[in-house]
């Protein structure tokens, strides 16, 4: 017995390859946009690069923006019910269900800043269920109603989560607890594992990156000069 209550919830989101999907999307939009400039560039003797920086970047962000957008639009399966019970979490996106027994439930994902909640489920058959919910301008999937609805969903499930599972200690986030019960939740059977980033600080994380950053700009000013020379 989980003493967890029969309850329904419903909310707007994507799951995980709805959400690459859009994301690849874009890419054939930038494609086009390169091509009216290229177009516009040798018909009409237009010289883009003339253009100031200041206005060119915001319009390809924009262009970016609004496509993403209107893809969105385009989902037809952008929701997600959740039926819990005694015995068992229920999840339907679309034609797709998934039945996960609480007592094969083995890692819980709860993700995310304020507009955002990245939500997973992970069973030790090795089902994952990843929900994607947003408000923000680069996840666009949701509304302010769908992220307090997910919010309800974990909190109705927060008492057996503090029973059965251990939360771990994210040492890489800055903020510890952007919205309640956020984290990563496994279940107490099984021993918490960190990998190498999730034991670093978030100070070495970005000197880690920034380090990465600067290696691959001189990687690529060295094939620009070895270009160049090989030239003269």
């Amino acid at each position: 017995m989980t003493g967890i209550n029969q309850r329904e919830f419903s909310f707007r989101g994507v799951d995980y390859k709805t959400e690459i999907w859009l994301g690849i999307s874009i890419i054939p939009v930038l494609m086009l946009l390169g091509g009216c400039v290229y177009g516009l560039s040798k018909f009409w003797q237009i010289d883009f690069l003339k253009i100031p920086r200041g206005l060119l970047i915001p319009a390809l962000l924009g262009t970016s923006l609004f496509s993403l957008h209107w893809m969105v639009k385009l989902v037809r399966n952008n929701r997600w019910i959740v039926n819990v019970d005694d015995e068992r979490l229920c999840l339907q996106y679309g034609k797709q269900r998934f039945e996960i027994p609480w007592d094969n439930l083995r890692r819980i994902e709860n993700m995310g800043n304020a507009e955002l909640r990245y939500l997973s489920f992970v069973a030790k058959d090795g089902l994952k269920v990843r929900i994607r919910v947003g408000t923000g301008a680069m996840t666009p999937f949701s509304g302010p109603e769908d992220i307090a609805a997910v919010d309800a969903f974990i909190k109705h499930l927060s008492p057996y989560i503090d029973k059965h599972f251990n939360k771990k200690i994210l040492r890489n986030k800055i903020d510890q607890n952007p919205f309640p019960h956020y984290g990563v939740y496994v279940v107490k059977s099984e021993p918490l594992t960190y990998n190498f980033l999730q034991k670093m600080t978030p100070g070495q994380i970005m000197l880690l990156f920034m380090t990465a950053g600067m290696l691959l700009v001189f990687l690529m000013l060295q094939l620009l000069f070895y270009y160049l020379d090989s030239k003269h």
